[in-house]
Parts: C-alpha cells; structure tokens; sequence
C-alpha cells in the first residue's frame, strides 16, 4: 500500500532551486574559426593605382620600362591572329594575282621576245584581185625601189586580170607598210601640200593587166569626197609631170587633149588620154560608197577598178 506522504522520484519535486538538474557541461570541442580571407583580385588598375603610390614614376620612367621589356616578351603580350583571318588574307591575296595575270594575259599588247620579228598584217584590201606579190624596201634607197617596182611591172598576168602589190618598207629598225606619202617621196613626186592630209588609209596598190601590158593604179580611203574631187581639178595642170613615174616604160604620145569627162555606171570620172593607138592615160575619181580616190593609167583599168568596188559592196 502506498503511503500518501512518500514520494516517487519520479515526481520529485524540481520547484526548488537547490534541486533543479545541473546543466549539462561546457562542450569541449574547439570553437569554430573564420574562414580564411580570400586574397584581393588584381588588375591592371589596381596595379597601376599602386605603381603611382609607392614609387610615382613620371611618363618618361614608363616609356623607358616599356622600351626595355625584351621583344619576345612584348610579342607575347600581343593577341595573335585569327586563324580564319589568315587564311582568308591568302586566298584574297591569290585570287588578286590569278585576276590581274589573267587580265594582263587578255589585254596587255602584243610584244615580241628579242631576236623574233612581230609579223605584219597588211591591210584588207579595198577589192578583189587574182594574185598578190610582197615587195620589201628601205625607206633610204630610191634606186632599190624603183627597181623592184620595174620587176613587178614586168610580171605578166593574164588579160584582163589585176594583182595586188603590198608594199613594205625598212625605216630604220622598224619595219612598216609603204604609206603615199612613202611612195610619192620614193618617186620624186611633190604633190599638193592638201593631198596627203585628206589620204586616211594605207593605199592598195596594184597592176591591170590590159592589151597594152600591166598598168600601175593606186586606192585609197579620204575624208572629204566632194573637197578631193574638187582639188584634183586643180591639180590637173601638172598631174602629167607629177605621175610620170607610174608609166614606168611606157612613152606618152603627143597630148591632143586636155582631161576630160568620163562616166562609167553612174559614176563620174576624169581621163588625160597619152596614147592614140594603146590605153595609156592618167585617170582619177572618188567612188562614193566608202570616199575611195582612185588613180589609174588606163581607161580600162579604171572600169574595171569600179566593177570590182561595186562588187564588194
């Protein structure tokens, strides 16, 4: 039986202060510790803002530091290249070259090596012929000339038939196809101070091949049809003197009449007839379609010339 005035120690009474529980004890382990610090970041301002402070350099200190920092060491510092960048450099660089060679290829001039001669082209001729010959001849040696040309007049053709003579003359170190003016000068032949300002082609030269034997006659491209024509006119009082030399062997006759109108399909022509019983004679006009002056020595030689220019057109 419980007695009433026990107590349990279960239920022991903790109401006063003598008996209430001790506290537990002080804990032994250490107490936590800050953690470290963490070292501040360096820049290059800070570095800069300390450089000033502790030692205050002035400009001229610093370009000097600068100056003597080996080259390898300021290379290092330097961002190197992209290599994309590079490449692409290369390719543009290569892509210039391969243009402007293959431009230089297309336009450039034609040049000849040392020791190779450039060949000529002669001119196209203003109409057809049967047959042509090449003469070569140095612009300083007349006799030379005249000689090939006599060779060529003596050439015999079929009637009826012309052939074209290229001319080529040695003018130094150059060497070029004849002009008029390298003709008439080659000859002898001073003619008016307009006549070679109007000429604006190569001349063809050529022979008719006629009953008589070859005729010599010339053609050539002018800038003002109507003004040749009419300066012709006045050069007709010495023309006979002047071309003498295209007759080559032939002898003139007695001149009975002065020059004369001719017209041969359409076309309006002038003719100094030199020989009663041949076709010798000096004839000129300005055949319209292309402004071409032509110069014969025989009636038919100059019918012929504008059949042929007509049937080149």
């Amino acid at each position: 039986m419980i007695n009433g005035s026990q107590t349990h120690p279960a239920f022991e009474d903790f109401s006063s202060p003598s008996k209430a529980p001790a506290a537990p004890p002080a804990s032994t382990a250490p107490a936590p510790t800050r953690e470290k610090e963490r070292p501040a970041i360096r820049t290059m301002k800070s570095d800069v803002e300390t450089l000033f402070k502790t030692t205050k350099p002035s400009l001229l200190d610093v370009i000097g530091r600068e100056a003597a920092v080996p080259t390898h060491t300021r290379a290092s510092r330097q961002i190197p290249f992209s290599r994309n960048f590079v490449i692409l450099l290369i390719g543009g660089v290569a892509l210039a070259l391969i243009a402007g060679g293959t431009a230089w290829w297309f336009l450039a001039p034609a040049t000849t090596s040392p020791g190779k001669t450039q060949k000529l082209i002669p001119p196209s001729p203003l109409f057809a012929t049967e047959s042509s010959r090449t003469i070569t001849a140095d612009i300083r040696d007349r006799a030379a000339f005249i000689s090939l040309m006599r060779d060529a007049a003596r050439e015999t053709e079929r009637e009826g038939t012309a052939a074209r003579i290229v001319l080529k003359v040695k003018d130094g170190g150059e060497e070029r196809f004849g002009t008029l003016s390298d003709i008439f000068g080659l000859y002898g032949i001073a003619p008016p101070e307009w006549f070679l300002s109007e000429i604006q082609s190569h001349p063809m030269l050529f022979f008719w091949y006629g009953a008589g034997g070859p005729r010599f006659g010339f053609a050539a491209e002018v800038r003002d049809s109507d003004r040749v024509f009419s300066q012709m006119l006045t050069w007709e009082s010495s023309l006979f003197i002047d071309a003498r030399p295209f007759l080559f062997d032939e002898t003139p006759g007695a001149i009975v009449t002065p020059f004369e109108d001719r017209t041969y399909r359409n076309i309006d022509w002038r003719f100094l007839k030199l020989s009663q019983t041949e076709d010798l004679g000096i004839g000129y006009t300005v055949f319209p379609v292309g402004n071409i002056l032509i110069f014969t020595t025989a009636k038919g030689e100059m019918e012929t010339v504008i059949n042929r220019l007509f049937d080149a057109r």
